[in-house]
């Protein structure tokens, strides 16, 4: 039996080195790739671009937010702004109402009823990207800060046979936290946006954010919109990108120049960290099969681990020396892919980290896997349940 579990997680660990080593290349091939990008001029023939948001009680972060899309440097008469209010019960509309009216380049829509089965974010940049006859479509949240130069640096990748911009959101921490859980929270997050840019340069991106995410409206309309994922509750990022790949719409590119990343705001709390990993773990379910299993072998690697740590406090040391061994060996791997990443998105900083944050990360990983699969989380002033209400999409 030791030698089954043996041989058994040694594969999980193969697998996992593996693909690790194939987003190293991955990496390096986006590095190249973009290498030979050049930023546009303002005086050039630029693209009509539509930024998207979706807001739902974002009385507080809205007056920021238009701040920063007020002054972007890209042409006035190319660009447009459209913000959604998704039944909110703040001033959201009072403030969009007012902004709409100071400045021409902003239109304001408002959702004020729920469809049983279409998502609430998703209906909503649904709607904008639909009003806009803008060539291309630039997403991000209420509760992001772009910087002025978002548009432009995120057009700058729009080369021939390119349909789609993936981007980074550092985290933003508005509400203060003890250093090091800032320090380790940032590093988690770039870990994701790492592996997102990596798995472009594989041609077929692994994940997204909707903080920063762009891609041509035409590529939105022939992939039917949202309407293979229309009553998942979230998902209108990664779950669209990966749809866009099964219906081979184009190219991906990832914006990794500062001046496109956009920063985000962090959870300021612990439950408001935690509603957030679940949402984000419940995803899992919906993806097509091939990532399911790759999902489910990096779980089980890294509950083993879990489960050989905590084995010792049981008297049982068995599984501990493998487990430990598998620890080292998936924590240097790790580290030398986000070594590169670090230095390709100019974070290497976040690197300091590393060690207290990889600590963790086996129980972070084993804990929110779980609870993605069963438990209910709170976003947006409502509960989400575990359960979907189709089965779940194959891509």
């Amino acid at each position: 039996m030791a030698a089954l579990l043996t041989i058994f997680f040694g594969g999980l660990l193969f697998f996992y080195a593996a693909v690790l080593l194939a987003l190293m290349w991955g990496f390096s091939r986006l590095s190249r790739d973009i290498d030979k990008r050049s930023v546009p001029s303002l005086s050039a023939a630029l693209p009509s671009v539509a930024v998207v948001v979706a807001a739902r009680n974002e009385a507080r972060n809205l007056p920021r937010l238009l701040s920063c899309l007020m002054q972007q440097e890209y042409p006035a008469d190319r660009l447009q702004v459209i913000i959604v209010d998704d039944r909110s019960e703040d001033e959201t509309w009072e403030i969009l109402e007012r902004a709409e009216r100071d400045h021409s380049s902003l239109t304001a829509l408002r959702i004020t009823d729920l469809l049983p089965d279409f998502a609430p974010k998703k209906r909503a940049l649904d709607l904008a990207i639909r009003s806009s006859e803008s060539e291309i479509i630039l997403l991000t949240d209420a509760d992001c800060t772009p910087p002025p130069t978002w548009v432009r640096a995120t057009v700058s990748y729009y080369r021939d046979g390119v349909n789609a911009v993936l981007g980074f959101s550092p985290y933003r921490f508005d509400a203060r936290l003890p250093q090091l859980a800032e320090d380790m929270l940032s590093l988690d997050y770039f870990s994701l946006g790492a592996i997102a840019a990596a798995s472009v340069g594989l041609g077929r991106p692994l994940t997204a954010t909707g903080t920063n995410l762009s891609y041509r409206r035409s590529t939105f309309l022939q992939a039917q919109g949202f309407e293979n994922i229309k009553r998942w509750v979230s998902g209108d990022d990664d779950l669209f990108i990966q749809r866009a790949v099964h219906e081979k719409l184009g190219g991906f590119s990832y914006a990794l120049s500062p001046d496109a990343f956009v920063p985000a705001a962090a959870p300021s709390t612990w439950r408001q960290f935690w509603n957030q990993r679940i949402r984000y773990a419940s995803k899992a379910r919906q993806y097509d099969v091939e990532m399911i299993v790759g999902l489910v072998a990096v779980y089980l690697l890294n509950a083993f681990i879990v489960a050989g740590i905590v084995s010792v406090f049981m008297g049982q040391w068995s599984f501990f020396g493998l487990a430990l061994a598998a620890w080292i060996i998936k924590a240097a791997l790790e580290y030398v892919f986000l070594l590169q990443a670090s230095r390709g998105f100019g974070q290497r900083q976040l690197l300091k980290y590393f060690l207290p944050t990889e600590i963790f990360h086996p129980l972070y990983v084993a804990v929110f896997g779980f609870l993605g699969l069963f438990a209910r989380y709170r976003w947006k002033g409502a509960m989400f349940s575990k359960r979907v209400p189709i089965p779940p999409l194959t891509l």
